[in-house]
């Protein structure tokens, strides 16, 4: 019966050993709190460094992403505005040009004005007939007469022939 006490005791042992009575490391409940709280406060610690790691490389992979994108856009400005400057460079000498024509036309045709004027009011120039002098003023100062005072115009076909012959004669001559 020895066997029987022997495990009776071992169970009434191990009761008294969770009531506290036995041998071993107690913690009181303040400490086993604090304990847990600096577990779950390592723990919290731990996975907020994470966290803010991960968060400065993502924010240091943008700001070089966009500092990248930011320097790639800054060239192809600087080729646009590049490209802009020889397009307007050489739209400013085609208007240059332009120009230039432009003044020359305006002068030869104020030249050549000048020079059919003198033939059509008769003044002539050194080489023209002194009969075609003022001839051309006369038969159109017809035709407009003819075309004023008449209702039917073909009657004044005369006059126009006329002057279309006198206006070609005296382009012809020098």
């Amino acid at each position: 019966m020895g066997n029987r006490s022997s495990k009776t005791s071992s169970t009434s042992s191990s009761a008294e050993d969770l009531e506290g009575g036995g041998s071993g490391l107690y913690l009181t409940p303040e400490l086993q709190a604090k304990i847990n709280a600096d577990f779950d406060s390592h723990i919290i610690q731990t996975e907020w460094d994470k966290y803010r790691t991960l968060h400065l490389q993502r924010h240091q992979k943008r700001e070089t992403s966009s500092s990248l994108r930011h320097a790639e856009l800054q060239e192809q400005t600087s080729a646009l505005r590049s490209q802009a400057k020889a397009v307007h460079d050489k739209l400013d000498e085609m208007v240059d040009a332009a120009q230039s024509k432009l003044v020359d036309l305006e002068v030869e045709v104020g030249y050549d004005v000048n020079r059919l004027s003198t033939k059509f009011e008769g003044r002539g120039s050194s080489g023209s007939k002194e009969g075609k002098k003022g001839e051309c003023l006369d038969v159109r100062a017809e035709l407009t007469h003819c075309y004023n005072t008449l209702k039917d115009g073909g009657e004044c076909m005369v006059f126009a022939r006329k002057l279309d012959k006198c206006v070609t004669e005296a382009l012809a001559s020098p």
